[in-house]
């Protein structure tokens, strides 16, 4: 049987999670590694502005020997709350994708409901930590980088486009974990090969 036999002979709820599960690795790899978390006006930071990410910080000052430092390390335990809990996220969505794909297109544990309640169960605990890795980044960098300023000298602060995609990959995970659930419950959904 290939690979599209598998996916039509899938559930409803297995193929949904399989989707929901690539979209938000697609997501997650994208919010890990860019230096899309926040942002600043160009106020800041010597006239350039400025880009947060999860490891680095960076500029678009393209005369800087050194436009990004890292942040990786940093003495900050709401910034390392929110790269430990980004990694178990990071990690959690692509373990849960490669289980789903076994659950959905390898012989041997195809509609085995212990991989679907292993998947099910990593989505869950994994994106409620990225979850609030998030929640806890969104709310110190507000707290702590606040706009301020008068004039020319008003500096500006923003939440950007990777902390978007990681909140939106938290949130596919939890969806893809409760239809996991719902699979398992309903005692599988995919035809046994042998």
């Amino acid at each position: 049987m290939g690979v599209v036999d598998g996916f039509k002979s899938a559930s409803i709820f297995g193929k949904i999670s399989f989707i929901l599960l690539f979209i938000a690795s697609f997501c997650i790899v994208i919010a890990f590694t860019c230096t899309g978390w926040a942002e600043s006006n160009e106020n800041f930071g010597g006239g350039s502005q400025i880009h947060w990410g999860l490891w680095r910080r960076c500029t678009e000052n393209e005369v800087s020997t050194a436009p990004c430092s890292p942040l990786d390390g940093w003495a900050n335990d709401w910034w390392a709350f929110t790269q430990a809990a980004s990694c178990f996220g990071f990690f959690g969505i692509l373990v849960s994708f490669f289980l789903v794909i076994l659950y959905l297109f390898v012989g041997s544990c195809k509609g085995n409901g212990e991989v679907a309640t292993g998947a099910a169960i990593l989505c869950l605990l994994t994106g409620v930590i990225q979850l609030v890795g998030c929640i806890v980044f969104g709310v110190e960098f507000d707290d702590v980088y606040y706009d301020r300023g008068t004039g020319a000298n008003y500096w500006e602060f923003w939440l950007s486009y990777a902390f978007g995609l990681a909140i939106v990959a938290a949130l596919l995970e939890i969806v893809a974990g409760v239809l996991l659930i719902l699979e398992c419950k309903k005692g599988g959904g995919t035809s046994a090969s042998g």
